[in-house]
């Protein structure tokens, strides 16, 4: 509404002044402020960077408190992912600017507000403008929005301004105040140098904010990436960090006592009913603060970007209709390897001209026993396009594919037309760089019937995909003894076994340098099982442990992985063409980087499905008379399972287990992007030999 339809709204409650409304809307503040205060308050200037989930609490409840005039910044829309937070976030709304929202809503709340708006943030040419005349400002900024938070506080200082900063930590609020005239300056308290990478100033940032931490007695630091700019946050910290802050604002426009700035320090924790406040002598760089912060940079961040992706810098570039830069798409090829593939094989290459992005098969890359004609590599294909076409939407770009688009080269699975289209990046994107394989033992709690819905609407979303969910204890101990019966084959087939030891890096050394294959951590083998490989690398002695009937030990641990799972699921396309499986592959993809999101693991369990395309495709030669009859008893009992799957028409892309499981050790390597791109002076019968030795 605008503010003259506001005005004759309070006339006819015959509020006809500022005066009048401000007495009546206010009176219940009184006793706890004085009259006198109250219209200080009205006529206090305080300045809020940023209107999201602290920063939009902060500016309604000053305004119910009765400041009056306000320096408001931010440049960010709504979307969905701030429901959960953000005052202002509603279904109505997204997509507005949120600081038109905030703005509306305080004036449906005071129309006598004095307010003064920077649209486009703040930054080093306005803070002069942003900071004038205000007597303390209310940090609602990002708590990756780092640089921006050190200009501002340092200006504030030289400027004579107080400071509050309130983050939002698990359900609980760590509060700073920093006094221009007393204390220590934000540089001092968080030890903040001009050199530092952007990951140690966030940690630096957040063990100042919290010194004696609550929250991370409950909060899942799995989810927090300080690469990727993510991390939980709550409505109800959100609320708390307001109330704790907009308090010490009042104290201090109203020159009451007991302002205690940095180095002291405060987090109040309803979840864990704790208190904590403290006065933290020389603020980071207090020995235990550097001893807390060694530990996490050198065991926890270091080891995280030595084991984990870590994802590449978004290219600041401008991307136009005409012209997409080359390190958009570079960006983007490099999100379509971090795909699955068997073992890790990685069998893709990519080329690119003017703004598309064509994908081959590179059949070299895999010709096990598995991977009958090609399909599971295929499937990988299709898997790194949905990978490809979800990071194209980090640059509002929209990736137009065509598959198969060459009839007379084989090799060439798709191309993807990179247009511009405006819009969201896909909140899949982040997935990209965080999903792995999960092969621990799964919480077998159930799997919330809602997050099954997303999952399988996730998968409809591809025209003939289907995914057939499997949550009975009784159905799972079927699936747990189908995979124990095929995973008994994979050990006593010498062409899997041999292959399998190929794939396998049994040192770091080797692991890193290849960058292909699986780290031997990264199977979650156990000290046991790790020995167990190595000694059975060789065929005579693998085989030998098969005669004695130690072997199927490796199938009983696949057993056990089935059992102890939320749920496990088949997932299916219509047809049994290339693109079928194409398209399946991105299926896939998309299903699994929707539990990645939602936090659940995965392990894919292919033997049953390779099997079966292989007979189907083939027949049984290849495999010996008992393997013959195993196979045909699971299968019949595989169709059981599954009575709503055409067996015979549709394509198989993958079953595999879900649940909750714990960290992994290891994540696969990605040979450099420089490894995928394609020679485009050579035939692909001079690239590729097309010979399958099996």
């Amino acid at each position: 509404m605008k503010r003259d339809a506001l005005f004759s709204k309070l006339k006819e409650f015959g509020l006809t002044t500022q005066k009048v409304y401000m007495d009546e809307a206010f009176s219940r503040n009184i006793g706890l402020l004085t009259e006198e205060e109250q219209e200080k308050l009205a006529n206090a200037k305080v300045a809020i960077p940023g209107m999201g989930g602290v920063g939009g609490v902060h500016l309604i409840t000053l305004i119910r408190t009765g400041v009056g005039k306000f320096h408001l910044a931010d440049f960010d829309t709504y979307e969905p992912a701030n429901i959960n937070r953000q005052f202002g976030a509603r279904v109505p709304d997204f997509g507005r600017p949120k600081l038109d929202v905030m703005v509306e809503q305080a004036l449906s709340i005071n129309p006598y507000l004095e307010i003064n708006e920077f649209p486009e943030g703040i930054n080093e040419a306005n803070m002069d403008d942003f900071l004038g005349g205000v007597e303390v400002v209310l940090d609602g900024l990002d708590f990756f929005n780092f640089d921006t938070r050190r200009l501002l506080f340092n200006r504030a200082r030289e400027k004579g301004t107080y400071v509050i900063t309130a983050g939002p930590l698990g359900f609980s609020s760590a509060m700073l105040i920093f006094s221009p005239h007393e204390g220590m300056g934000f540089d001092e308290y968080f030890d903040i140098h001009d050199v530092m990478p952007d990951e140690e100033k966030y940690l630096s940032f957040a063990t100042g904010l919290a010194p004696k931490a609550t929250h991370i007695k409950y909060m899942d630091f799995s989810r927090v990436d300080f690469s990727s700019r993510a991390g939980p946050s709550s409505s109800i910290a959100c609320q708390l960090c307001s109330a704790m802050a907009a308090t010490e604002a009042v104290r201090i426009l109203l020159k009451r006592k007991r302002i205690k700035s940095v180095p002291y320090y405060y987090q109040f924790d309803p979840y864990t009913q704790e208190y904590r406040k403290g006065y933290l002598f020389f603020g980071n760089r207090n020995p235990i603060q550097r001893a807390k912060m060694f530990y996490v940079k050198t065991f926890l961040l270091e080891k995280k970007k030595e084991l984990f992706p870590m994802p590449p810098e978004l290219p600041k570039v401008k991307v136009t209709e005409k012209t997409v830069p080359g390190d958009v798409v570079r960006y983007i090829i490099k999100a379509g390897i971090q795909a699955p593939s068997g073992d890790n094989a990685q069998p893709w290459k990519f080329s690119w001209q003017g703004n598309t992005i064509s994908l081959y098969l590179n059949r070299e890359a895999d010709y096990s026993f598995f991977n009958i004609k090609q399909l599971a590599s295929i499937i990988s294909c299709g898997a790194a396009i949905e990978n490809m076409r979800l990071a194209a939407t980090a640059f509002g770009l929209e990736g137009r594919i065509a598959y198969l688009p060459d009839a007379k080269n084989d090799n060439l699975m798709a191309s993807m037309e990179l247009c511009v289209r405006g819009g969201k990046k896909d909140p899949l994107c982040n997935s990209i760089w965080n999903r792995h394989t999960n092969r621990k033992l799964y919480d077998k709690k159930p799997i919330p019937e809602s997050i099954l819905g997303h999952l399988a609407s996730r998968v409809s979303d591809i025209p003939g995909a289907k995914l057939h969910l499997v949550t009975d204890e009784s159905d799972l101990k079927k699936i747990a003894k189908m995979v124990y019966k095929v995973d008994r084959i994979r050990t006593e087939h010498r062409p899997l076994h041999e292959h399998l030891c190929k794939m396998i890096r049994f040192t770091d050394r080797e692991a890193q340098e290849k960058r292909d294959g699986l780290p031997l951590k990264n199977l979650e083998a156990g000290l046991a099982g790790e020995v167990f490989l190595r000694m059975t690398r060789p065929w005579w002695v693998m085989n030998l442990v098969n005669t004695s009937g130690l072997g199927r030990m490796v199938a009983l641990h696949s057993y056990q992985a089935i059992l102890n799972s939320s749920a496990a699921a088949l997932l299916t396309v219509r047809g049994m063409e290339t693109q079928d499986f194409l398209r399946g592959g991105q299926a896939l993809e998309r299903v699994w980087l929707t539990m990645t999101q939602k936090g659940l693991s995965m392990q894919p369990m292919t033997a049953i499905t390779l099997f079966w395309l292989r007979c189907q495709l083939e027949g049984d030669r290849a495999f010996s008379e008992d393997h013959r009859g195993l196979l045909q008893e699971t299968f019949e009992e595989y169709q059981e399972l599954f009575p709503d799957v055409n067996f015979h028409e549709e394509g198989q892309i993958m079953l595999f287990r879900m649940g909750r499981g714990g960290p992994i050790k290891q994540c696969t390597y990605r040979k450099d992007l420089e490894a995928f791109l394609r020679d485009e002076g050579k035939k692909d019968n001079e690239i590729w030999d097309t010979q399958n030795p099996f």
